[in-house]
């Protein structure tokens, strides 16, 4: 029996993930809206991932789920590979370290098939801990509606495993460029926006677990900025009608988000010297975006006073500012 094509492909890239990867899966697997395929895609994991998906899939025993291996080729070429392997005409994605609420399928499939010009959809997140338990912090979207020049300004989406994406977006603007070794999700909005005339939407609930690693506290500043400055120079070259302004905004927002990481790893003088180019691009930042003002004040206050000092900060914040 040929099994029948589902509405929704959840698309899950995974590399050394073992500690994460069966929470994960299984939170794509048990979401309410049951018309779904689950597609993991294992990039050349080293670890346990591998043997705890093959015990999964043999536990669970559902047609729904497909794991594929590949040879590590990296996150875009992971995705990539699901979405090729992608039947239905929605496709989500999901980090192998993150989780999905069990709601959140339904409430995408709901909001997109309700408006066919809508190309992707995204969600708030929680924050959780490495453990998985919450840490109360959630990451809300600035605005519910960007547009283009809003989008390429700061990536609006939040993280890989919010978006749901049509179909048709792919076939239209391709699919993740895998020279990118990061901020490759933020091109990609970028060019769907520019390429297609698909609008993006947010649902303000926070339908995406994101969890906190203490991988993460070994962040590679430089790294990050230089793929940020890859993947503007990208969009400035691909869409020329943009704004200088709009893309020096881009590039001091990506600034500003380095040096605030930068602080969590201890890298004060790199924070500083982040702080020095958002400031030399777009030093009214510092007067109109609360956020610049956090990552400033967090070069003297330790990490704990700062995150009680960022969420009074952005709780200020007008809504939609």
């Amino acid at each position: 029996m040929v099994p029948s094509i589902p509405c929704l492909s959840i698309v899950i890239p995974a590399y050394n993930v073992a500690e994460f990867i069966v929470p994960a899966v299984e939170s794509a697997l048990d979401q309410t809206f049951r018309d779904i395929e689950v597609i993991v895609v294992d990039d050349g994991s080293t670890d346990a991932t591998p043997a705890l998906l093959a015990e999964l899939a043999a536990q669970r025993n559902d047609i729904r789920l497909k794991i594929i291996r590949q040879m590590n080729c990296g996150l875009s070429a992971a995705r990539n590979t699901g979405i090729r392997e992608a039947r239905g005409r929605y496709i989500g994605f999901l980090d192998g370290d993150d989780l999905w609420r069990c709601d959140k399928a339904a409430a995408h499939i709901a909001l997109m098939d309700s408006d066919h010009g809508i190309g992707f959809s995204y969600s708030a997140s929680e924050f959780i801990e490495e453990d998985g338990s919450s840490t109360h912090r959630l990451l809300r979207p600035d605005t519910l509606h960007p547009s283009l020049h809003e989008m390429i300004s700061r990536n609006h989406v939040g993280n890989g495993s919010t978006p749901v994406v049509r179909r048709s977006c792919f076939e239209a603007a391709g699919n993740f460029r895998e020279e990118l070794r990061s901020c490759e999700d933020y091109e990609m909005w970028c060019r769907i926006l520019w390429l297609t005339n698909s609008i993006a939407v947010g649902l303000p609930e926070p339908l995406t677990f994101y969890r906190l690693r203490k991988s993460s506290l070994s962040f590679d500043v430089d790294r990050f900025v230089s793929q940020a400055d890859m993947a503007l120079d990208i969009i400035s070259a691909s869409m020329p009608a943009v704004p200088r302004h709009v893309i020096n905004r881009a590039r001091a927002e990506h600034y500003r988000i380095a040096a605030r990481k930068a602080v969590i790893a201890g890298k004060n003088d790199r924070a500083c010297a982040m702080l020095a180019h958002a400031f030399k691009l777009r030093p009214q930042m510092f007067l109109t975006d609360l956020r610049a003002l956090a990552a400033f004040a967090s070069l003297a206050i330790p990490e704990s006073g700062l995150r009680k000092l960022e969420h009074l900060i952005l709780s200020l914040r007008p809504k939609g500012a």
